[in-house]
């Protein structure tokens, strides 16, 4: 063939995987390039990546995967790579994968891809995150959430801070000589202002007092049904809340 002569060819990256097609000099004495094969160009590459062969005189065609489970098979996909093969192999894992509860992507050594399918948890796997779950929901409410109906006839902040601001007040008004006259404005858990006599605080910190230990026996109530369950469907109907404790039906009875 003479050595002016032009053909167009496929041509591969690093990893042998068919990348575009390029017009390369033909002739004797004339080498083609190392990424270059003489070979039919591919055509389906919306559904397939093509691989040269070992003869490079030909391609062999791998399916593109349309599933999280054919991801798996896959492998490992490079995250530094920035080949048109591994750029959309990353992008399918994200895509496939997305939403999926048996499938996920998994981050290896330099930030590497794979699908892997997800281990179903056992039993106690479920009994464990449910207990971390009551312990969360409980922290929240009683560091910042707790509220009571007082029997004073109105909401109060019952959490660990309002036992601290109470009894805060109460020292104040025992040191005081002119609080038995002037009382005190208290605001309700609706930012509700009352005026409160020292009697009055007490039986606050009293109510407050008794809805945090009314709240742990609800914790241990609800602990003690976790851990006593024997199936799946038993965790499932254990509701996890924590209720003010409403004093206003002790005031009037």
């Amino acid at each position: 063939m003479p050595s002016n002569q032009f053909k167009d060819l496929p041509f591969v990256d690093e990893d042998g995987y068919f990348a575009g097609v390029c017009s390369v000099q033909m002739g004797d004495g004339i080498s083609l390039p190392v990424n270059v094969a003489e070979a039919a160009v591919p055509e389906d590459t919306e559904h397939f990546f093509y691989k040269l062969n070992a003869p490079r005189d030909g391609f062999e065609a791998e399916p593109k995967p349309t599933t999280a489970a054919e991801c798996v098979a896959c492998g490992v996909i490079s995250h530094e790579s920035q080949t048109a093969h591994c750029s959309e192999l990353r992008e399918l894992f994200q895509k496939l994968t997305e939403g999926s509860s048996e499938y996920h992507v998994v981050r290896g050594d330099n930030l590497s891809w794979r699908v892997e399918k997800i281990p179903k948890k056992t039993f106690e796997d479920v009994k464990a995150e449910k207990t971390a779950q009551l312990d969360s929901i409980f922290t929240t409410w009683y560091t910042d959430g707790a509220t009571l109906v007082s029997s004073l006839g109105f909401e109060v902040d019952s959490d660990s801070r309002a036992m601290q601001d109470v009894t805060g007040l109460i020292v104040a008004a025992e040191a005081s000589t002119t609080f038995a006259e002037t009382g005190l404005l208290f605001m309700d858990a609706n930012n509700e202002a009352h005026k409160v006599t020292l009697s009055d605080l007490k039986t606050l910190q009293l109510e407050i007092i008794a809805a945090g230990n009314a709240a742990y026996q609800e914790k241990w109530k609800l602990r003690d049904a976790i851990e006593s369950a024997k199936t799946k469907d038993e965790l499932d109907v254990i509701e996890i809340a924590f209720h003010p404790v409403d004093f206003s039906e002790s005031a009037s009875a």
